[in-house]
């Protein structure tokens, strides 16, 4: 498959101390209530992050194609890091999830360390998006529901509008990057 490694670091302030953000990372049981376009399931009985366990993610963009794929932790540094592999599925390479402390909040961010394609979709995926969708995605989607839970913009939406919301406003990021 496509030999490219694709390197992006998507981040946000937090309005947490950086403990909260971390302990809301490494519980997967949390995602499904701050990342809307990308369902995160265990793969065993661990629903927390640590060396070792397997999850898969399954997501689509608004109007999108569903992509899967496995991811692995490698490591964890608690509460400054988690480090990530993807294993299979659409990607491959490493990932991870960093917090930095800030004065009264925490800088979190998602780091693609060098992730290709493992599958021809995949490919045509970033040889039409780089990783720009996958910023757009970010910005609008996980690192604003992360923020939302702690209260954040738009921790005054019930769910359901948030959702909408967000779908809103990614599908108009992704039209944005269309006519770039």
């Amino acid at each position: 498959m496509e030999s490219r490694e694709y390197r992006c670091r998507d981040e946000g302030e937090v309005p947490a101390p950086r403990v909260a953000c971390f302990e809301t990372l490494i519980n997967l049981s949390t995602y499904a209530r701050w990342w809307t376009l990308v369902e995160v399931t265990p793969v065993g009985p661990h629903s927390r992050l640590h060396a070792g366990v397997h999850f898969r993610f399954s997501g689509a963009r608004p109007g999108g194609q569903r992509f899967d794929w496995s991811a692995q932790v490698l490591a964890v540094e608690a509460p400054t890091r988690i480090e990530l592999a993807y294993t299979g599925g659409e990607y491959v390479g490493r990932t991870a999830w960093e917090l930095a402390e800030l004065p009264n909040s925490t800088l979190v961010a998602y780091v693609y360390r060098g992730v290709r394609a493992n599958s021809s979709k995949a490919a045509d995926h970033f040889a039409q998006w780089g990783t720009r969708l996958h910023t757009v995605a970010m910005r609008e989607d996980a690192l604003a529901g992360l923020a939302r839970v702690f209260g954040g913009p738009g921790a005054d939406l019930d769910d359901d509008v948030w959702r909408r919301d967000v779908r809103r406003r990614v599908a108009a990021g992704v039209r944005a990057l269309e006519i770039e």
